[in-house]
């Protein structure tokens, strides 16, 4: 027993000598710190990390007797590697493998890229294509009608979202929607999302962009605004908490690109949503929308001198 809580207690090292405490040996990144650190490993365990980085899989499923052979290094070697990295032994270096496998194995495993710009410009082009067919033909037309009429008769729409995609994606909702006459607040900081919920009326409508759904700190400031009256919708995957969070849900449902390194054309379908809705409301608020959109192209023509035709500053 007391040799069983020494082993719980012993604190272990990165290979520069920096310690790693308990919690943190659960949650590292095993496959981030070998890559991080492989430049400091001697010539036998940079063998045993290739192995690693280059065949995972092979790793965990074989046997210390299969590694030794196949690595030409020896159980103890081993041993020491694992214990190096801050694991107990080769059963949990595997474990950790095995964690860092499962989330993030296509960032491991190399694929075939484009052999020309011509052909990167064709993935592209056929990736948006079909993500926006997809959702042409998959959009929630009766959800997408209850949107419509619930963002027509707000007072103040809020606009809520964070991250890479999203933050922009709220940026766009406030250019859809200002132009027809409608009060946008985007926010994408946490903190004063929550503190812009507080602040809703009964005749607001908090709309958030989420290309995950497990957003907490986007559901905190929509359980808010929803105590406080706020009619709250989200455009995000459906059967996620964030879903399930708000009052109205327009699903936009999209496989994941299998290519890391292209952009991710599920922001296609998320602005193909939001035209969808901003081009309904236009509809229905009618006259009020279309008076906002002549002041536009009247400012604008008179300023600049241009062609009619021109876009209204899109």
């Amino acid at each position: 027993m007391a040799r069983h809580r020494s082993e719980e207690n012993r604190t272990s090292h990165y290979p520069d000598g920096t310690a790693i405490q308990g919690d943190k040996r659960n949650a590292q990144d095993i496959i981030g710190l070998i890559v991080d650190q492989q430049s400091q490993f001697s010539k036998t365990n940079r063998r045993i990390a290739h192995a690693i980085l280059s065949e995972p899989h092979s790793f965990v499923e074989k046997p210390i007797e299969e590694i030794t052979t196949w690595l030409g290094v020896s159980a103890p070697t081993v041993t020491r590697f694992s214990r190096m990295l801050g694991c107990d032994g080769l059963k949990d270096l595997k474990l950790k493998i095995m964690g860092s496998v499962r989330i993030g194995i296509r960032y491991l495993e190399p694929q075939t890229p484009p052999g020309s710009i011509a052909e990167v410009a064709e993935r592209v082009s056929k990736r948006a294509q079909k993500t926006i067919a997809d959702i042409h033909h998959n959009v929630d037309l009766e959800r997408a009608q209850a949107v419509v009429d619930r963002i027509t008769a707000c007072h103040t729409l809020y606009a809520f979202g964070s991250g890479g995609v999203s933050s922009w994606l709220i940026e766009e909702i406030q250019n859809r929607f200002f132009r027809l006459g409608i009060r946008v607040i985007p926010c994408s900081d946490h903190q004063m999302q929550f503190m812009l919920a507080t602040s809703v009326e009964r005749t607001d409508v908090v709309i958030c962009c989420s290309l995950t759904g497990t957003n907490i700190e986007l559901e905190k400031a929509i359980s808010v605004a929803r105590e406080y009256g706020a009619t709250t919708i989200a455009l995000t995957p459906s059967g996620t908490p964030l879903a399930a969070a708000v009052d109205e849900l327009l699903p936009v449902d999209s496989p994941p690109d299998e290519d890391i390194l292209s952009p991710a054309s599920i922001r296609y379908a998320y602005m193909i949503a939001i035209d969808i809705i901003s081009y309904g409301v236009a509809i229905a608020r009618k006259d009020a929308g279309r008076e906002k959109l002549r002041r536009l192209k009247q400012q604008l023509a008179t300023a600049r001198d241009v062609a009619q035709t021109q876009p209204l500053c899109d």
